[in-house]
């Protein structure tokens, strides 16, 4: 019996991440999630979830705690490197994990996307616990490179231009693909993507910092 639970609440799940994805949480039935998951019964998203609500949360909760993850590990490898090598490393985790992580990867850029633009409530509790701090560190990064007196609206621009195009890219993938179907699959291009990205934005910090050092910060 545990085993069957754990089977429909997996199918729940899976069939919850592509309902979301595909339609967004307000449009979302809990017909249409049971359906996705096979033809479960309506009721087992109550019993196992405790309800639509709950059940977007829990799929956030994985996505936003899976990426927070994956993104610590590697990062922990650039512990006590240089500021550039940490970088370096920031972009190649970013665009990994922006482009090689199949469905799930996908769907929590659609979903990220469906937040941005018609927020719930419930992402507000993801961005304190997950995004809040990888902002800061980024932030903090920034001002190692950019040095400690660069104002934090110059930060904040720094890492929105530093991070931004990877992010572009994978929002605009779809788009692209169809305009330049000889550009080889990010699944496999994201690594030049992010040696791409390290190049161009080191030479736009020295730009910066160059700046900030004629005004005297």
């Amino acid at each position: 019996m545990a085993e069957e639970a754990s089977g429909v609440r997996e199918r729940l799940f899976w069939g919850a991440l592509r309902t979301f994805a595909a339609k967004g949480y307000k449009a979302a039935t809990v017909r249409d999630i049971c359906r996705e998951a096979g033809g479960v019964n309506l009721n087992a998203v109550q019993y196992y979830f405790g309800g639509k609500d709950k059940l977007y949360q829990a799929v956030l909760e994985v996505l936003f705690t899976e990426g927070d993850r994956q993104m610590r590990l590697r990062l922990a490898a650039g512990e006590g490197t240089s500021a550039e090598e940490r970088l370096r490393l920031l972009l190649e985790v970013f665009c990994q994990t922006l482009f090689s992580h199949g469905e799930a990867g996908d769907a929590f850029l659609r979903l990220w996307a469906m937040e941005l633009a018609n927020p719930t409530p419930f992402l507000g509790d993801m961005v304190e616990r997950h995004s809040r701090p990888q902002t800061l560190a980024v932030l903090e990064l920034m001002a190692e490179l950019l040095g400690r007196n660069a104002p934090v609206p110059v930060l904040m621009a720094c890492m929105s231009s530093v991070l931004g195009p990877c992010l572009y890219q994978a929002l605009m993938w779809p788009t692209v693909q169809r305009i330049l179907p000889g550009h080889p699959p990010m699944t496999g291009h994201w690594a030049e993507l992010a040696a791409h990205c390290f190049r161009f934005s080191m030479a736009g910090l020295a730009a910066v910092r160059q700046s900030l050092d004629e005004e005297g910060v």
